[in-house]
């Protein structure tokens, strides 16, 4: 074996990647040869020297861009496997693509929504609007003539006894000190909700109970649509001391 040769195959010797035979021939030209030998033992101090230098630290950003660099590789080998993962790729990319141009556009969108909605509820408290609450009627005007096209509720009055002392008005009429009324709050559907019962200390004889469960109303009717009203059953003078007596 030439000294070329050997010398060209120290490297390999020290690294252990010789096969046994070219190794036994190297070991055996480096016994008979002192220059080659001399490489030997200038190449074995070396590594040596080498390894007892301190490893210095790699740096976080050159680590963080060998892993994008070797995934971007795997993703690559990924892609050429198979059709499916070329369309995959492809559509991941779309997709990316969209999103980026979607940013500029959906920031501005945002916050118009934000500021449109902030506004509305600053707003809020300077609105008002008419409400129903729970079973109180509307109120009314003094004079339902004026509202157009308004009817009082109508209807028959049951459980009654004396019915030429009774008479039934409208929610607005006005009655006199020697008369007791019973004002009917009607709803929209014909059924009696609330009363009122002006005379008689204000409250409820056992004939004004019967009528109030049993009486039938046509409920009222604003523009030709059913609606809150108010009605009247009075009973006369005599009728009156009756009932307080």
């Amino acid at each position: 074996m030439s000294c070329q040769n050997a010398q060209e195959q120290i490297s390999l010797l020290l690294d252990r990647r010789l096969p046994a035979g070219q190794r036994a021939n190297v070991l055996a030209h480096l016994e008979t040869c002192r220059t080659c030998a001399g490489e030997f033992e200038r190449l074995q101090e070396l590594r040596v020297t080498m390894r007892g230098m301190a490893t210095p630290a790699v740096p976080p950003a050159l680590t963080t861009r060998l892993r994008i660099a070797a995934s971007h590789y795997r993703a690559g080998l990924d892609r050429r496997r198979s059709f499916a993962s070329r369309v995959e790729h492809a559509y991941m990319r779309m997709r990316l693509a969209i999103d980026n141009m979607m940013k500029p556009v959906a920031v501005p969108f945002a916050g118009g929504v934000v500021s449109s909605f902030t506004c509305f509820l600053f707003l809020i408290p300077s609105l008002t609007f008419q409400h129903n609450f729970g079973l109180e009627p509307p109120i009314f005007h003094p004079e339902p003539a004026i509202v157009a096209d308004f009817t009082d509720p109508d209807g028959s009055l049951v459980g009654i006894k004396d019915v030429k002392y009774v008479s039934l008005e409208s929610g607005s009429s006005v009655i006199t000190g020697n008369e007791v009324s019973l004002t009917l709050v009607v709803d929209p559907a014909g059924q009696v909700q609330n009363w009122y019962v002006y005379g008689n200390g204000g409250q409820l004889t056992p004939e004004m109970k019967s009528l109030i469960l049993y009486s039938k109303f046509i409920p009222a009717t604003v523009s030709g649509q059913p609606a809150w009203g108010l009605k009247q059953i009075v009973y006369s003078r005599t009728r009156t001391r009756n009932l307080r007596t």
